[in-house]
């Protein structure tokens, strides 16, 4: 009989992404389903993993999380990668859950699988600040910059020259730490060749202006069955008829 594992986080709950707070599915409801499958089913903590047993062709059943930071999601994908490793078949695939809430790499797997894009969008993607000063001659502006993580059309903006791109960029990238100051600061007096690391760490992606839109959709797709929903662009825009998302996120 197939064995399935159900991984809860440290509430106890199977995330469920709700408006106003964080929400749980109901996993022992979930539990029972699937026994009546057939299927020999366990609920139990990301910490509760022991990588001496073996979870080879064991089936996982996991969540995300949209903690602050996504601290608790990083500590979750040394699990997963951990699972992985093992043999263990993660649902959903590892490289999903890599995406959720992370557009950098979202749009690396949007090229790889070689999606067929009818509105042409391009997107590329940055680490730093001063690797976007580096390609800025390459951009055509108007230009839509989107911080890595975060929804809602929050990290959203658009730029309209290179001198405008780059203050958006440091809004939605700057990472400044006492340690990298005070080296910088070291390194003028004593001229050792330290080169200093960016204040502009927090990754970020930049795509093609579509004028003219009001809106964008989002589409939710559980096994044959697609939900539309329509998200229209907010109404503080100055100019919303002209106000262009890149792409639906």
């Amino acid at each position: 009989m197939k064995e399935i594992l159900i991984l809860v986080d440290d509430r106890g709950f199977f995330y469920s992404s709700t408006r106003e707070r964080g929400g749980s599915m109901d996993v022992y409801r979930i539990k029972e389903e699937l026994k009546s499958l057939g299927y020999i089913v366990e609920i139990k903590k990301f910490y509760e993993i022991n990588f001496s047993n073996s979870y080879e062709n064991k089936i996982i059943i996991y969540q995300s999380t949209e903690d602050p930071g996504l601290k608790y999601k990083d500590y979750i994908e040394d699990i997963l990668l951990g699972l992985k490793k093992v043999g263990a078949i993660l649902i959903p695939g590892f490289d999903y859950f890599r995406a959720h809430h992370n557009k950098v790499f979202e749009e690396i797997l949007r090229d790889v699988l070689k999606i067929n894009e009818e509105t042409n969008i391009y997107s590329k993607k940055y680490g730093t600040l001063e690797e976007f000063k580096e390609d800025i001659k390459n951009q055509e502006f108007p230009i839509i910059i989107k911080s890595s993580g975060g929804s809602r059309s929050r990290g959203v903006h658009k730029a309209n020259n290179g001198k405008e791109a780059i203050k958006k960029i440091k809004r939605v990238s700057r990472t400044p730490t006492l340690t990298n100051l005070r080296r910088a600061f070291k390194n003028i007096f004593e001229k050792g060749g330290y080169k200093t690391i960016s204040n502009f760490r927090n990754k970020f992606i930049v795509q093609n202006y579509v004028p003219g839109l009001m809106g964008g959709y989002k589409i939710l797709v559980y096994g044959d069955r697609y939900y539309v929903l329509e998200r229209q662009n907010r109404k503080n825009r100055k100019e919303k008829s002209d106000f262009g998302f890149a792409r639906r996120e």
